[in-house]
């Protein structure tokens, strides 16, 4: 058998990696941040806890690893938003892929909202956005085409209309992990997009 290619142990190291993250998302949905640990998290991802270790320093490392994936699901979002034709489409289409994503995988979306509020989390994930060029040039971009989005609706405020949104659509988000079978999703994004219309409407 001829040895491996640096291309081939870079593939399998990035399988371990992903298997890992993949791994950590399972625990950290079932039990929280704090409750999971790095010996569960290995047997889940079925390596030893050395190897986990190997390539993640502490818990923290793999919960950033976690959450530059979310990232990444966040960028995926926008992708080809700009070959729909009119700002109201495009909004439509965002909304929709955003709350698909939601109702395919509530518990994934319940686990990104509630690390936010645990004590220690919140640090791990802002030094990642702090570091890594990639992360921040991601954001810019979803800051970009939400911003162009309301400006072609004739929102006097772009910039700030994008925090809003975003704040209204995790709210919404919130809401429905919470109370899934009762809360009325679909409605929500029918009043959202409303919303909008009567603002490109001159009704700002």
């Amino acid at each position: 058998m001829s040895p491996r290619t640096q291309q081939q142990w870079a593939e399998m190291r990035w399988n371990a990696s992903e298997k890992i993250i993949s791994a950590a998302l399972d625990v950290f949905k079932q039990k929280g941040f704090h409750r999971a640990s790095m010996e569960e998290i290995a047997k889940q991802a079925e390596v030893s806890k050395g190897l986990a270790y190997n390539y993640f320093r502490s818990k923290e490392h793999l919960l950033a690893a976690v959450m530059e994936r979310r990232f990444n699901e966040a960028v995926a979002l926008i992708q080809g938003i700009d070959e729909i034709s009119g700002a109201l489409n495009q909004l439509a289409a965002i909304l929709d892929r955003l709350l698909d994503a939601v109702k395919k995988d509530t518990m994934l979306y319940k686990f990104y909202l509630t690390v936010f509020l645990q004590p220690d989390a919140p640090e791990a994930i802002r030094r990642i956005g702090k570091t890594s060029e990639k992360i921040r040039s991601q954001w810019e971009k979803i800051f970009e085409v939400h911003r162009a989005i309301f400006s072609e609706l004739g929102v006097t405020d772009p910039e700030a209309e994008v925090i809003y949104f975003r704040s209204l659509t995790t709210g919404i988000v919130a809401e429905y992990v919470m109370e899934p079978r009762n809360y009325p999703l679909e409605k929500m994004k029918a009043h959202v997009l409303h919303m909008y219309r009567m603002k490109k409407g001159g009704a700002d």
